[in-house]
């Protein structure tokens, strides 16, 4: 067999246009999202053995592959992931922070200006206008918890329809990617095995729009891909994709939770199984800031109201009567689990203002005890084979809250959600929109006999709660006597407590005509009021407590309202107001700002990351440029040998036909 010439032209011929239309390929999808540079292989054709030896008989393409590096791609996916996560969770966070922190329309502003309106009616206690005043600062007080709340429940609901968005566009890139697997598999049997790169590069695309979304994990078996979102849940197995839903949280209906459809059944996966992305950071904004902003708010709100009820209650108003609430305080919010299966009805109340927190409870039974876990910190707080008869302090009352078993009983795995605070804000109004029912006076008056001839001057008064008016119907009089320096006529039955110097006495039970010794500059506790004496009574020395019939100029109960501003009333008495409600807004701006920094470095890492991906498989002109220009030279050069191929065919036949 002669050397074909014709044959080696023809195969370089062919090579070369092949390398061309790669080369076109690459240039025309320079900016194509997801592709990657493809490469023609090219190989030498066997070698013929001739006498002289062996020579080759052309060129043949074996593929054409792509510059795809898979480390490359799972660093960007995992770098993606992360970078979503935070930007997500940072979207969200942001507006808060702003909202919150702003020095004119944050609470701060809001909740000094009412105080301050109390201290102007301290001045003018029988001022309509300034009880008029005092209200309009109460209603805009209201008026601000409810906004900050408004926008917190906007962003709650903004949230389940992301999550809902979320879950339907990685059921959709699911969807799509087990369509592509099934596609590359038939596509590798019907082209001779060789690899289908378009698809190649839809696939990857895919995997890369599912880890915006959430964390996924890629295992190649054969040609296909099964991925694994979260902590391993399977989403795509070959041509298989899961259908994700979203459905309202057991623990709390009022969130939305990711769960599995299986043969039509929702089965939840929890959120901390779904790290990362997009997805990711909407739960770890909800379960990290959200809802915490929210609980804080609200304890802010419960104990202010709480004070403030329980202040002005103590109080008289210009009427004559005695205060009565002036804002509607929530109560905790309680979520049975939606899988319990037992018929309890537990109820759940605030008795102690000041021991609040801002964290939830989960209540569980486990078939033998009962257990009290504060779920923000996961303590378990009480555990107890029953509920106490009467509330009972570490057992049933927790945190300044009392759980109750008000019917039915808990099965063994049951459940209950208790959220002390979560209300508080979105329940914080006006009980009264009436001036005349903020109780500027004390209830009470004390008077001095003006036949007195001691010195003893007796303090104005206060009460304490639990005073109501009969303590003082009739009038009680004290009398003082020389020759035991004693005080005697308290009411009897009662429970007198003198402190002197900061030691206490108690004496229970009075019996008239009891003498109780006395010194100079003590106070006096009896019946819920709380009265002082001082200097040196005369023997016979009376003084009287009685009902504060000429009130309208008397400003000592507004005086402790206002009072209230400064006073460490929160967190067990270790911060005001404005301290917890800074504390929050600090909180938050601390979060935000390390989203910030964290985003930006993220941001980074996938920006390198990306380049570097670029650098391989990326379409570099230049380079493509240099190829055309190669394989147009070996295609003309190709060409050429063909045409000497023909021509020395020719001068072949020539010769035989002379």
């Amino acid at each position: 067999m002669g050397v074909n010439i014709l044959q080696i032209g023809t195969s370089g011929l062919q090579a070369a246009e092949i390398g061309i239309a790669t080369t076109g390929q690459n240039i025309s999808n320079a900016n194509t999202p997801g592709y990657n540079q493809e490469v023609t292989q090219q190989a030498t054709s066997p070698e013929q053995g001739f006498s002289f030896g062996f020579l080759g008989q052309g060129t043949q393409v074996d593929t054409i592959t792509r510059d795809f590096n898979a480390l490359l791609a799972q660093q960007i996916n995992t770098t993606q992931s992360a970078s979503s996560q935070i930007t997500s969770y940072s979207n969200q966070i942001t507006p808060i922070d702003n909202m919150i922190a702003n020095p004119s329309a944050g609470l701060s502003p809001v909740l000094q200006s009412f105080f301050s309106s109390l201290q102007n009616l301290s001045s003018n206690p029988a001022g309509v206008a300034s009880l008029q005043t005092a209200m309009s600062g109460a209603q805009t007080l209201v008026a601000q918890f409810q906004s900050l709340q408004t926008e917190l429940s906007q962003s709650s609901s903004n949230v389940n329809s992301q999550i809902s968005d979320e879950v339907n566009t990685i059921n959709t890139d699911a969807q799509q990617l087990a369509t592509v697997n099934s596609a590359i598999q038939v596509a590798y049997g019907t082209a001779n095995n060789q690899p289908p790169n378009a698809l190649l590069d839809q696939r990857d695309a895919l995997v890369n729009s599912l880890s915006k979304e959430t964390q996924v994990t890629v295992v190649p078996v054969g040609n296909q891909y099964n991925v694994f979102i979260g902590n391993g849940q399977p989403l795509v197995v070959g041509a298989t994709a899961s259908t994700l839903q979203t459905v309202p949280s057991a623990a709390n209906p009022a969130n939305l939770e990711v769960a599995y459809t299986i043969n039509g059944n929702a089965v939840p996966i929890g959120e901390s199984s779904l790290p990362g992305g997009t997805l990711g950071g909407l739960f770890a904004f909800r379960t990290n800031s959200l809802e915490p902003i929210q609980n804080a708010l609200g304890q802010v709100a419960i104990v202010l109201g709480s004070n403030l009820n329980a202040q002005n209650e103590l109080g008289q108003t210009i009427n004559g009567t005695m205060g009565q609430a002036l804002f509607t305080v929530a109560s905790p919010v309680v979520n049975a689990n939606t899988g319990n299966t037992g018929n309890a009805v537990i109820s759940a109340a605030i008795t102690n203002p000041s021991a609040l927190t801002a964290d939830n409870y989960s209540l569980t039974y486990n078939g033998g005890n009962y257990s009290i876990t504060d779920t923000t910190t996961n303590t378990v707080k009480s555990t107890f084979a029953a509920f106490p008869a009467v509330p009972t302090a570490g057992v049933n009352v927790i945190d300044g809250v009392t759980y109750t078993l008000t019917s039915g009983a808990m099965a063994a795995g049951d459940s209950v959600l208790v959220s002390p605070t979560f209300g508080g804000a979105a329940g914080f109004g006006l009980a009264t929109t009436d001036p005349t029912q903020i109780a500027s006076a004390a209830p009470i008056a004390t008077s001095s006999a003006t036949t007195n001839t001691g010195t003893g001057v007796m303090t104005p008064g206060s009460v304490t709660t639990g005073y109501t008016p009969a303590a003082v119907a009739p009038p009680i009089t004290l009398t003082y006597a020389a020759l035991t320096n004693s005080l005697s006529g308290f009411p009897v039955g009662s429970t007198v407590v003198t402190t002197v110097n900061g030691v206490s006495t108690t004496y229970a039970g009075y019996v008239a005509g009891t003498p109780i010794p006395y010194t100079s500059g003590m106070s006096m506790t009896f019946n819920n009021m709380a009265v002082g004496l001082s200097g040196i009574p005369a023997n016979g020395d009376t003084y009287t407590v009685g009902p504060n019939t000429n009130g309208k100029g008397d400003n000592r109960n507004v005086l402790l309202m206002n009072a209230l501003l400064t006073q460490n009333t929160m967190n067990n008495g270790t911060t005001t107001y404005q301290g917890a409600y800074a504390q929050m807004v600090n909180s938050v701006g601390n979060t935000t700002s390390q989203l910030t920094t964290t985003g930006t470095t993220e941001t980074n890492l996938l920006t390198a990351a990306q380049q570097q991906q670029q650098s391989v498989s990326g379409v570099n002109l230049d380079q493509e440029t240099v190829n055309l220009l190669q394989y147009q030279q070996v295609y003309e050069a190709c060409g050429k040998v063909i045409q000497v191929a023909s021509q020395n065919f020719s001068t072949l036949l020539s010769l035989n036909g002379s």
